[in-house]
This record gives structure tokens, sequence and C-alpha cells, in this order.
């Protein structure tokens, strides 16, 4: 009796901190001042830097330096605000020059140490760094292990109490129990509080490295320095964590004192499995509360919710596939008939049960790699991306070894039970225990891989993981001219581009009046970008801007005009990768890049093809895992959800987003041999209606309504090339536009999207 109230009393006190608010995750700052790079014209009086999420004032610092490396002397870190999310420090008058400042700051949630550098000049121009790639999210291997435990011991929990509650027992409820199988009961029990003992274990390890982790940073020794970390919420949920562990301490004793010779089975299906039970789901709770989640700034609750959903799912399969394992090695020793009487009940039972987990963790993962993702690119273009590309691809590999238990091991289960002494039967029910035992391991690695994933920062904030900063060259012949395009720092966003044109013996070309160039996206239909590059010397022009901005392919085209010649083009082909490096297209893409790209295309449609196709899969493998009728319906509602959304989606792209040749690309470059083939056919077919300079003026144009387009006007600019391509061949509904497939060939046809595009420029270079 006197065990029972202290239990209920540590239970109380662990429901009481349960009510902690959201958190936030890898502090970055949304505002400055001094801005990032800004060229001031007075010294500033303070240095103010606001993070999105709160800090912990007395841990954060705020260095300023010289350009020279020289520390400068600034005041002690305040708060100016509430929310402990301002943090800033006085500084003295500063001379002129360029300044480096560094900042460094505890997450007051979660424990996350972020820190960045970024430049500013006081009369002069400030060192040019990228704030983006001057940020530190850096992965602490002590914190990561940490979660990597925290997970692992919440699955061993939930594997103790989930697998017995919901699982095992239910076996037992309307069956005779003979003596082995009350023996293995009894064993099976003993076994898993154990296996609870070193989850305790890992849990009291893993609190251990948290400490470890925040000591190394800060000295948490310190009196003064602890009770400020203990005072914030990360802080907080680790002693909720402690206080959990000593309440699974203590319900673990409690199962210590039931023997099998007085208490019988009756002492392990008892209300202490329950509370045990709810205790995991506290300490799955702790996860979520400090997950990437709760940094949102809209939908933290629902997100969280979601969040731990999740971690609820995975801990619950992965936890079951534990027991689960247990079970069969230590059912072995049971006769023939009754082993495969429990191997097929056990699959029965859990099969349901798993593929509810599994079918939460699909949808639950899909919303949260929204959230926490984004886009495409930034899947394939992080390190939080790619790790969870690698984590997803782990588990298909374990989806794969459960769809052979269910599909192939668990018929095979279903006849050996009728027919137990054929030879075929021993063997089912060896490779349905091997084929377990691998499937958890299997996932004991995504729950590995899920511990680092968690502490890393999170791909909406992450920058891409791009090359070092260097430079393109393309080059060009065209005509009697050479000409050179450098690009610096050739990253995706703000760049130099410096044109040298040279004549047949390499020497500048002095009469050059113009150099114009359009930036065209090529995986949208964005329309072009148009700049005209300042002449710094004889044939050398310079232009600084934004224009390459996107992952993906580019068309870059240089104009360029001179007194008494006709224009010249020199058209390039560029990539800009995932990583945000800019190259010619000659280098060839990567496998990532490409799938990326394509579903950036794709849209709505790839995404709807997707779920509709899961929807379908789905449905068909939750008749076949379920059960009973109660495990039927949570499935199917996964299905009809799968299948609604992306009928959606598919619906919005074929009605909004669609275009018949939207996934065609333009396999020549725009180039001499290009347009002049494109001009001969032009001629040849267009001209009549749309006039030889393509001004929508041929002779049969006051006959045509409506009139033919006017190509130098830049209607096209706002087509794909796909879109052109496709009209040509196929005509334009509800116009006099005819239909040239058969007259001209594919080639042809792309010729003659390049030699319209030509049109275009033209016109906007001769200003029209």
């Amino acid at each position: 009796m006197y065990h029972k109230r202290i239990f209920w009393l540590i239970l109380m006190a662990v429901i009481t901190l349960t009510a902690v608010h959201p958190v936030f995750a890898h502090a970055v700052p949304d505002f400055s001042n001094p801005a990032p790079n800004a060229v001031l014209g007075e010294s500033p009086t303070q240095i103010l830097i606001q993070f999105n999420e709160p800090v912990v004032p007395t841990f954060g610092r705020i260095t300023l330096l010289t350009q020279a490396g020289e520390e400068v002397t600034v005041g002690p870190v305040t708060v100016l605000d509430a929310e402990n999310r301002t943090l800033a420090v006085d500084v003295l008058p500063l001379p002129q020059g360029a300044y480096l400042v560094s900042w460094q700051v505890l997450s007051a949630v979660d424990g996350h140490v972020t820190s960045g550098t970024y430049s500013f000049g006081v009369g002069v121009a400030a060192i040019t760094i990228s704030n983006e790639a001057a940020l530190s999210a850096q992965i602490s291997v002590w914190s990561a292990l940490a979660r990597w435990l925290i997970l692992t011991a919440v699955s061993l929990f939930m594997g103790l109490f989930a697998f017995r509650l919901l699982v095992w027992n239910p076996i037992w409820r309307r069956v005779e129990v003979e003596p082995a199988e009350a023996a293995l009961d009894y064993q099976l029990a003993r076994t898993g509080i154990r296996i609870g003992m070193v989850a305790l274990g890992l849990l009291a390890v893993a609190l251990i490295f948290i400490f470890i982790d925040q000591n190394q940073k800060f000295d948490l020794l310190s009196g003064s320095n602890l009770n400020v970390w203990l005072d914030t919420r990360f802080g907080i949920i680790w002693v909720y964590r402690f206080l959990l562990a000593a309440s699974l301490l203590f319900l673990l004793l409690l199962f210590m004192d039931v023997k099998e010779e007085n208490n019988g089975r009756g002492g392990l299906g008892g209300w202490q499995w329950v509370v045990g039970l709810i205790f995991s789901l506290g300490l799955a709770f702790s996860a979520a509360l400090v997950s990437h989640s709760a940094a949102l700034a809209v939908g933290s609750n629902q997100a969280m919710l979601v969040d731990f959903a999740h971690v609820l799912a995975a801990t619950l399969w992965v936890g079951g596939l534990c027991f689960l394992a247990l079970a069969l090695w230590q059912a072995r020793s049971l006769p023939a008939a009754d082993r495969t009487w429990l191997y097929l009940t056990l699959t029965l039972n859990f099969s349901g049960l798993a593929a509810i987990a599994v079918g939460i963790l699909i949808v639950s993962g899909g919303f949260l790699a929204w959230q926490h993702v984004g886009t495409w690119t930034r899947l394939v273009g992080t390190a939080y991306g790619l790790m969870l590309l690698a984590k997803v691809g782990v588990a298909l590999l374990v989806f794969f070894m459960a769809g052979i238990n269910l599909w192939v091991i668990k018929p095979r289960l279903n006849r050996a039970y009728e027919a137990p002494d054929d030879p075929k039967s021993g063997t089912a029910v060896r490779r349905f225990r091997v084929l377990v035992v691998a499937e958890l391991v299997v996932a004991l690695v995504i729950i590995f891989m899920t511990g680092f994933l968690t502490d890393m920062q999170r791909a909406q904030d992450a920058p891409l993981l791009a090359d070092a900063p260097g430079e393109a060259t393309l080059s060009q012949q065209v005509d009697n001219l050479t000409v050179e395009v450098i690009i610096t720092p050739a990253l995706v966003g703000a760049n130099e581009f410096e044109i040298l044109i040279t004549d047949e013996d390499g020497r500048p070309v002095a009469d050059v009046e113009e150099a114009a160039l359009t930036f065209t996206f090529l995986g949208q239909s964005l329309g072009s970008a148009f700049a005209d590059a300042e002449p710094m010397a004889d044939g050398l022009f310079h232009l600084e801007g934004s224009y390459i901005s996107l992952i993906g392919d580019w068309q870059m085209e240089v104009a360029i005009r001179r007194p008494d010649a006709f224009d010249t083009f020199a058209a390039y082909r560029l990539e800009a990768g995932v990583g945000g490096n800019i190259r010619p297209a000659a280098s060839g893409t990567r496998p990532l890049e490409d799938a990326a790209q394509f579903m950036i295309l794709a849209g709505g449609g790839g995404t709807g093809a997707f779920l509709v196709l899961f929807a379908i899969g789905w449905g068909v493998t939750a008749v076949k895992a379920a059960k009973n009728e109660w495990q039927l319906v949570p499935l199917l509602v996964i299905s009809l959800i799968a299948f609604w959304l992306g009928t959606s989606q598919l619906i919005t792209f074929f009605t909004q987003d669609y275009t018949p040749a939207k996934f065609a690309n333009n396999p020549f470059l725009p180039d001499v041999e290009s347009v002049a083939a494109g001009q001969a056919l032009f001629a040849e077919n267009c001209a009549p209606c749309h006039g030889l300079e393509g001004r929508g003026d041929g002779p049969a144009a006051a006959t045509i309504y409506p009139p033919p387009a006017d190509f130098k006007s830049g209607h096209t600019a706002t087509h794909p090339d796909g879109d052109l391509y496709y009209w040509i061949l196929n005509g334009i509904p509800d116009t006099q536009m005819p239909a040239f497939d058969g007259k001209i060939n594919k080639d042809d046809a792309w010729h003659l999207v390049n030699y319209i595009r030509r049109l275009s420029v033209q016109g906007r270079t001769a200003g029209e």
C-alpha cells in the first residue's frame, strides 16, 4: 500500500510537468541592425540581433571584430524584449572600416546552439559575406546520440507495454491456456521487464549525454548557470524525463514482485501495464515537445501533435517488432502444432496494429516533410533533406520485408497450421522468425538515423549544400566574334557577369555599342529577364544582379549590337544545381537533381499520381492485413484520405497547369545553325501569315481572325518552348493556325521555336 501511494505521487508530478509550452528549434536571426553587408555613414551605437525563437540571454554572445581580426570592446549582452528573442550590445564610436559581427546563442527550449557571422561597413564597403552561408547549426554528436537513445528507450517501453496489452494478452482471452503456454507467458513478461530495465538505462545515459553536451558549451556545474539552464523549457523537459524515468523504475520494481506460483498470469495483465503504457506515451510526447514541429511560426500546435503521432506510431511499430521477435524466439520450444498456431495468431494480431502504425507513419511523415522541407530542391539540396531521403530508403526496405511477411509468409503459416506434418511447415516458421528479426534490425537503424535527423537544422532554414564559390566560364564563337562570359561566384543568387567580346585575332572589339542579356528559366513558364550590361572598356561589359535565381535549367543569350552590322547572338545553356552551383549544361546532371526538377515541373500532378497509387495499394494491403473491422476501418480511412487528396491535385493539375507539351524539352541550343534553319522554315511556312519579320503582317493576315501573332512584341516570352513546339505541330484550337505535323519534322519544329524566340529578342533590342 505504501508503495502505491508513492507511485501515485510520482504520477501526479509527471502529469503536472507535462503541461509545457510548445518549443522551437535552431535559433536563427530574423533581423539585425546594422543589417548584413550594410554600409553606414556613421558609427552605430548598438548591435541588435532578433532571433526567430527565444534564447537564453545568459549564454548568448555577440562579438565585434575588425577586418584584421582584432576584437573590438563592446558592452554586455542585454535583452530588449520579454520573449528573450532580441539581444543587443552597446558599441563605442567606430572608425571607418569593415567589421565582422560574430554571434552564438542557446535555444531556450531544445538546447540547440547556433552561431553565425555577418559584416557591415562604416564609411567603406563591408566584407562580402553571405549571411546564410555564415550561419552554423552544427550537429552535436552527444545531442544526436541522446535523441537516438531516447527514441530507442521509448520504443522498448512501447513494445513492453503495448505489445502485451494489444497483441499478446488478446490471444489468451478465449482459449484454455496449457501449462507450457502459461510458462511462456510468464517467461516473456519477465524477459520484457529486463528489457524495460535496459530501456531505463538507455534513458539515463541519454539524460547524461544531454547534460554533457550542454556543459561542454556552458559551465552548468556553476550554480548560477545550472539554475538558468533548469529554468528554460528545455531544462524543464529534462527534469520531466528524469521524473518519468524515476516513475518507470518504480513501476518495474513493482513488476519484480510478481511470482509465477503466487500471482499466475493475473499479475501480468493488471493496471500496472496500463500505467506503464501511459508513462511511455508521456515519454514519446516529450520527444515531440523538442521537435522541429514546435518551431513553426504558424500552426505549431497542430504540427506538434502530428509529430507526436509520428513518434508514437514509429515507437509502437519498432517496439512491437522487438517483442514479436522475442515472443517468436521464446516460443520455439512449444510443440510444433502449438507453435505454428501461436505464430499465425501473433501474425494476425500484430499485422493489423503494425499496418495502422505504418499508415500513420506515412501520412504524418508526409505532412512533416511538407512542413520542414517544403520544396523538392531543399529535399535533395540540404543535409536534412538528404538524411530524410536516406531514412525513407531504409524504411522502404523494412516495408518490403513486412510485405513479404504479409503476402508470402502469412499464407504459408496458414497452410502449415492446417498441415503440421508437411516438411514445408517448419521452413515457413523459420523464415518468418528470420524475417521478423531482419525487419527489427533495419527498423532500429531507422531509429538511429532519426536521432541524427532530429538534431539537424530543418531543410526550410538550412543553407543549400553548395560547392565552394568560384566562377563559370562560357565561350561561344558566333560569326567572326568570340563571346566569353565569366560568372562569379557562380552560385544561385547575386552574381557578376563579365562579357568579353573579341575578334578572330583575339583582340577586344572596339565598336560594340550594346551587350544585352536575356535569362530564361526552362523549368517553368516564368517569362524572361532582360538586362543591359555596362560598358567597361573596348569589348568588355559588366553586369551584376540576381538573374539566375532558381534551381534548374537556364538559357542565357547575349545580344551584341554594332553599327553597320547585323545583331550577333550568343546563346548558352546553364544548369543551376541543387546545391546552388551554376555550371555549363554540358557538365551533365545528377539523378537527384533530375528527379527534383521533374517533380517541380510536374507540380501537383506528380504528388497527386503518387497519392492515388498509394491509396489503391494501401487499400488492398488493408484488406489483407486487418484481422477484424476495427482494424480495417482506420486503415481504409487512410486510403480514402490519400485518394481524395491525390484526385484533388490531379484535377487541379489537368484543369489548370497541364499543357500537352509541358514535359517537352528543347534539345537544340539557339545557335547560328539552329536559328538559320528556323529562319528558312519560317520564310517558307509562316511568313504568309506572320510576315517575313514576324510582325503579324503577312499577305494573308488581313483575312485571318484572330490576327496572326506579332512575334516581335514579346508575346512568345509568356510561353515555354514546349507550348510553341506543340502549337507548330498541332495548330491552335479556335484559330486559323494550322497544324504542320507531317509537313515538317520534330527537329525542324524546334528550330522554328528558336527562330521565333530570336524574333522576340530582336524586337526588344531594337526598342520595339
